[in-house]
């Protein structure tokens, strides 16, 4: 049996998240946060009390510890020897290193092997920054959704009031800036809209209307 890939891609803040979740409960398909994968093996870098920028030691790492993922509707689950840290992996430490992290060459082969064989027993939504470039380039769908660098930065600045953390509109805006120019810089997995992706701009769309919007793409695709 062949299962469907559909590949959504895009910056930073630009709702991949919320609006691929939201696609895939709609079409009834495994939702996979890729973003969270990487941010796994950053929270085992910080765990483990390595520095970062050690590639022999994270690579070294890497190799001895055991990260799973679980999937329901509403959450993937991120599991570390064992441990439940899926509520960890959103934490100013953890965002502070994670491109960085995901820009070593071992840790997206890593990643990589996790991305594939989800997919290989599932129909996938998968959301990140190079699926439809390099994890997926015969994805069945490639959406590349797309957001003025204000507007990510308003939508961030609202769900992080939303979540009572203290963060000024500046901040995130810096921190997007910053984010956005590491993931089109970096050597291996830089952000880049696939060829043949369909550009969708939710500048000024609500999530619904966004949802509808990728919803109808692909009922006309598949």
């Amino acid at each position: 049996m062949s299962f469907k890939v559909i590949a959504i891609d895009g910056p930073a803040g630009s709702g991949k998240s919320t609006i691929s979740r939201l696609v895939a409960n709609n079409i009834g398909y495994v939702y996979v946060k890729t973003g969270e994968m990487f941010r796994s093996i950053a929270y085992a870098i910080i765990k483990a009390n390595i520095d970062y920028t050690d590639v022999e030691a994270v690579k070294e790492l890497i190799q001895n510890i055991d990260i799973k993922f679980k999937f329901s509707k509403e959450k993937q689950f991120s599991m570390l020897n064992g441990e439940d840290i899926t509520d960890y992996l959103n934490t100013k430490e953890v965002t502070s290193i994670v491109s960085q992290v995901s820009s070593i060459k071992e840790v997206r082969q890593l990643v990589l092997v996790y991305e594939k064989e989800v997919a290989k027993y599932n129909n996938v939504v998968m959301e990140g920054r190079d699926i439809g470039t390099v994890v997926f380039p015969n994805a069945d769908i490639k959406i590349f959704l797309n957001a003025s660098i204000e507007n990510r930065a308003k939508r961030r600045y609202e769900q992080a009031i939303q979540e009572g953390k203290s963060l000024t509109y500046q901040e995130i805006l810096d921190n997007i800036k910053n984010r956005d120019e590491l993931d089109k810089t970096k050597k291996y997995g830089a952000l880049q809209i696939p060829n043949d992706a369909i550009i969708v701009n939710s500048d000024n769309l609500q999530i619904e209307q966004t949802v509808e919007k990728i919803i109808n793409i692909i009922n006309e695709k598949i």
